[in-house]
């Protein structure tokens, strides 16, 4: 425990290991971002603090800290150093915009994602994942993480956007988010914002990239602007009135990029996942096979251990793995007080692999979510509330939370019924941490047909 003055004030801070700017950076690339967390909740195992520089950074490794976070302190907070840096792509979406503005904006973009909605995209999950289905070979080796990224963006562009993304307009979407994804590390260091004006390669490279994001939301939206209102989500945008082309585009850009990135790398590690668990996979074979024909909106509740292989998949490989929020005022923990302008940091990372809340925490064993009645339950765990939150919690919970599970399951069954995959000798389940967590070689897999 650490006490200093602050103005007036003596603030008491919890233990934990100090870095000087150096020794920060050479600490996280020597552990990768993740295994730096698991380190640091090795020694302190509920709450720590750590200098970054100038930065002061407070660490929770428990789920009470978790809801205390997101939920009890959600007003007193804004979105933390990654989501701001995001703003350099996204620039004032959903996802990184604050107060009255993510407030407003919410309020537009939910209906989007009502039940009655979630069930008219759902016929086009179902849609999308059997043409896949068709366009695979017996025997071919795939990179399953840029299958799932254009099944899922097709998916997005059709249900969000009333529109066909051709071919050339997803191999933007995905070069310009692997740039992107590339330089996160960069633009999380002091002084990005200085360092991002120099005309580097690499930031030449990205300032591309936006552009032709760029191109591709203000050609989506003049579109939808010649052809009026057509029901989907970027209509209902266009037509509040209220929203410049700017507003539409950091909207629309950042429901597009969320809403196919996490899902699709759910699905990458369920594939992973499965491909070196034979009995699971049996499982899961089992369930989709026991359908009536392929999997229909309506087979949601047939499904429950799809849903559990997903739920799993995202504990072990949550794609939002660590989330963080800057105090706008000053917060109470145990016997600390946060001050405002300090960067509280916690994991799913983490806290989902974590012994003391899950039983076999590093073992991927779907079973774990099925009740006794056989089906889906997210409390038969038994788990503590805020030991899992991979779409995070509070009142800035994922707003697509409900197209996602919807999305995720119905894919995976639909793929599973014809399809299974086996591991090649570069497959490797290492990751990638950025915004998102990315398997950090890819996912090559072999496509088996199920006769």
């Amino acid at each position: 425990m650490t006490v200093v003055a602050l103005g007036r004030y003596r603030v008491v801070r919890p233990p934990g290991p100090h870095y000087s700017m150096l020794g920060s950076i050479r600490a996280i690339r020597q552990l990768q971002p993740n295994g730096f967390f698991d380190a640091v909740r090795r020694d302190h195992p509920r709450i720590a603090y750590v200098r970054f520089g100038s930065e002061h950074a407070y660490l929770f490794f428990e789920p009470d800290l978790v809801r205390t976070l997101l939920v009890d302190a959600g007003r007193a907070t804004t979105k933390g150093r990654a989501l701001q840096r995001s703003k350099e792509l996204l620039g004032e979406g959903l996802l990184t915009s604050e107060g009255e503005l993510h407030r407003r904006q919410r309020h537009l973009v939910q209906p989007a994602f009502h039940a009655a909605r979630i069930a008219n995209y759902a016929e086009i999950m179902c849609e999308e994942a059997r043409l896949l289905s068709g366009a695979w070979r017996h025997g071919a080796c795939v990179d399953m993480g840029p299958e799932m990224s254009r099944l899922t963006l097709r998916i997005v562009g059709r249900a969000l956007f009333g529109t066909e993304l051709r071919e050339d307009d997803i191999a933007t979407v995905s070069h310009a988010l692997g740039t992107f994804l590339a330089r996160f590390r960069l633009l999380m260091l002091p002084g990005a914002a200085v360092i991002g004006r120099i005309p580097t390669r690499g930031n030449l490279r990205l300032r591309r990239a936006r552009a032709d994001l760029d191109a591709l939301i203000y050609r989506l939206i003049a579109e939808h602007r010649a052809s009026g209102d057509t029901g989907d989500l970027l209509s209902m945008l266009l037509l509040t009135g209220e929203m410049s082309d700017k507003q539409v585009r950091d909207e629309a850009l950042t429901l597009m990029l969320a809403g196919h990135e996490t899902t699709a790398n759910a699905l990458t590690w369920a594939w992973l996942l499965l491909t070196g668990d034979r009995a699971n996979a049996s499982r899961l074979h089992r369930e989709v096979d026991a359908l009536s024909g392929p999997p229909e909106p309506g087979d949601l509740d047939a499904l429950p251990f799809t849903k559990a292989v997903i739920a799993e998949s995202m504990r072990l490989y949550p794609p939002a793995w660590a989330l963080g929020r800057r105090t706008t005022e000053p917060l109470t923990v145990d016997e600390y007080t946060i001050p405002a302008g300090a960067l509280v940091t916690t994991s799913q990372w983490v806290l989902h692999r974590d012994d003391r809340w899950w039983g076999d925490a590093t073992v991927f064993r779907p079973g774990r979510w099925i009740n006794a009645d056989g089906r889906f339950d997210e409390t038969a765990p038994g788990a503590p509330r805020g030991a899992y939150f991979p779409f995070a919690a509070g009142r800035r919970v994922c707003v697509g939370e409900s197209f996602a599970w919807t999305e995720a399951v119905l894919v995976l069954a639909t793929l599973a019924q014809n399809w299974a995959a086996t591991a090649l000798p570069e497959t490797s389940m290492e990751t990638r941490p950025a915004v998102t967590l990315r398997p950090a070689g890819g996912a090559p897999l072999r496509l088996r047909y199920r006769t």
